[in-house]
């Protein structure tokens, strides 16, 4: 008994540990753009697995078209009365609707708290047949990339960012390169998730609170039994 207690014990923690990995494995993508060329990447922990452009397969047997098998007609089944089904509450009133608007932008705080920008790379080289021009044009990104990235410094956790512009009288067109790796792992997906969900209840709750209130309030006025759906009771009928 003693040593099927440990191996239970084991294959426990085994799991356990199975779980936290996966929990707290950063997971992400990195996406980059370089020489008119897209390139889109699924980040797991430190390796990158590309998803475009996907490589091309070579021909072979593996990409011959396969006979399909004729499959056999489905028998009709015999009609069934549908039963009547009770209108069920609906999930979401327009009285909730505030609620639910500042509770969606503080999930996207949250989330966007959460992410993690480890690499940012954008090198831009300006260029232009006018001087002037291409100068204007050096000067409002410079400007504009100052401003964002103040903001995206306060809004994210950046751990790597290399920005550089130039300019290049010489060239032919501008050229950028740039890349992206964002991340983020499972728990702190489930922590903001499990926040929404909380919030999302109590805005739920609060709201069934102010109808039956609503209700009681109109059926004291009234001195009826109404309904909150503006129905009328049995009693009434009689």
């Amino acid at each position: 008994m003693g040593v099927m207690h440990l191996v239970g014990w084991i294959i426990l923690a085994v799991i356990a540990l199975i779980l936290l990995l996966l929990l707290f494995t950063p997971l992400g993508v990195t996406a980059g753009y370089s020489g008119g060329r897209a390139t889109v990447a699924a980040r797991i922990m430190c390796f990158d697995l590309t998803l475009y452009p996907r490589p091309e397969k070579k021909p072979g047997a593996a990409g011959r078209k396969k006979a399909k098998k004729a499959k056999k007609p489905a028998e009709p089944k015999p009609d069934r009365p549908a039963k009547e089904k009770k209108p069920k509450p609906p999930l979401v009133t327009r009285e909730m609707a505030p609620e639910l608007l500042r509770l969606l932008g503080r999930t996207l705080t949250r989330f966007r708290k959460k992410l993690t920008v480890n690499r940012f790379r954008l090198h831009m080289i300006v260029a232009g047949d006018d001087p002037y021009d291409a100068v204007m044009a050096y000067g409002a990104l410079n400007s504009a990339f100052a401003t964002a990235g103040a903001a995206a410094g306060r809004a994210f956790n950046v751990r790597q960012s290399d920005v550089r512009t130039g300019l290049d009288f010489s060239a032919a067109s501008t050229s950028v390169d740039a890349q992206i790796t964002v991340t983020l792992n499972l728990a702190r997906v489930l922590a903001v998730a499990l926040a929404a969900g909380a919030g999302f209840l109590k805005i739920k709750r609060d709201a069934a609170r102010a109808a039956k209130a609503a209700a009681k309030e109109r059926k004291e006025k009234d001195g009826t039994n109404a309904d909150p759906d503006g129905g009328i009771s049995q009693s009434e009928h009689s």
